[in-house]
């Protein structure tokens, strides 16, 4: 039997451990990539098994449904921390970010779903522009979650796409990120505005200084803010946690994969191993 064919058990979940399956199929080194409207803002990235996965915890009734345009297929996510998991069309897919994967060391092999008709049309931002306190001019970017039940606007001091962008943009691989699959900046509180947010679920976990936000209706993660926290509950963080929440209560970071017009491969993120920074590690249920 060639390498190509021996088979491995992989095991997956969402964050929080609600919903946990395992799937059997041949080593994963490549995945697909695909652009479409749904599987960019989630940074999915796709095996095909050809059968479907075991459900170890939850059931069919622990994933939200969603659907657009041709409603050709089912995208499946936690409705308690938003991980996209599942999608269910003509073939099953699994989303290769709700495994325990290095999905910086894999292969990713492009589909352009992009180009499937209907072609996806972004909601329009209508509130209010956002005048932040620390520059005059900027650029200004509208953006939205897939449904646009929620959108936004962000106003940046330099723009992202001509490689003069000075502050950090950040591909994390902790236990969140890998599988929300966000691409982050960090905007101070005021240069940033929302409209939609009663649309908005949070989840917090880990030392629960941050809880991050999401679209309860199609699972697009927005933005992170600090999370409402008692003077006790303050005072109960470790030390290095007080310091982090204490410097950074006025950022509020964002996913850039929301933003309409633009293409996240026009800028080169950092890579930071937050999976090995972050301790005590997640452990995968």
């Amino acid at each position: 039997m060639s390498d190509a064919e021996v088979i491995k058990k992989y095991r997956g979940n969402c964050h929080c451990g609600a919903f946990v399956f395992e799937v059997e199929l041949p080593e994963i080194k490549t995945v697909a990539d695909c652009n479409c409207s749904i599987c960019y803002k989630r940074g999915a990235l796709w095996t095909m098994p050809k059968q479907p996965p075991t459900i170890v915890k939850g059931d069919d009734n622990t994933l939200v449904k969603y659907m657009f345009g041709a409603k050709t297929a089912t995208h499946e996510f936690c409705g308690n921390c938003g991980t996209p998991v599942l999608a269910a069309m003509i073939a099953s897919g699994e989303n290769g970010k709700s495994m325990n994967l290095d999905i910086w060391s894999l292969n990713r092999k492009p589909l352009d779903g992009a180009k499937l008709d209907p072609q996806y049309v972004p909601s329009v931002y209508s509130g209010p522009e956002p005048k932040p306190a620390s520059f005059e001019g900027g650029k200004l970017y509208h953006g939205s979650c897939h449904c646009g039940a929620v959108t936004l606007a962000v106003k940046l001091k330099d723009p992202l796409e001509d490689g003069v962008y000075k502050e950090e943009i950040m591909d994390c691989n902790c236990s969140f990120c890998r599988r929300s699959g966000a691409i982050w900046i960090y905007p101070t509180h005021d240069q940033l505005a929302i409209h939609g947010s009663e649309n908005l679920s949070h989840y917090v976990w880990g030392n629960k200084v941050w809880r991050r936000t999401f679209c309860r209706n199609c699972g697009t993660y927005v933005f992170t803010e600090p999370n409402l926290l008692t003077e006790e509950e303050v005072a109960a963080l470790p030390e290095r946690a007080r310091t982090m929440r204490a410097r950074t209560l006025d950022r509020r970071p964002l996913n850039i994969r929301v933003l309409d017009g633009f293409d996240v491969k026009a800028v080169t993120p950092i890579q930071g191993d937050c999976w090995a920074l972050l301790q005590p590690g997640y452990v995968n249920p």
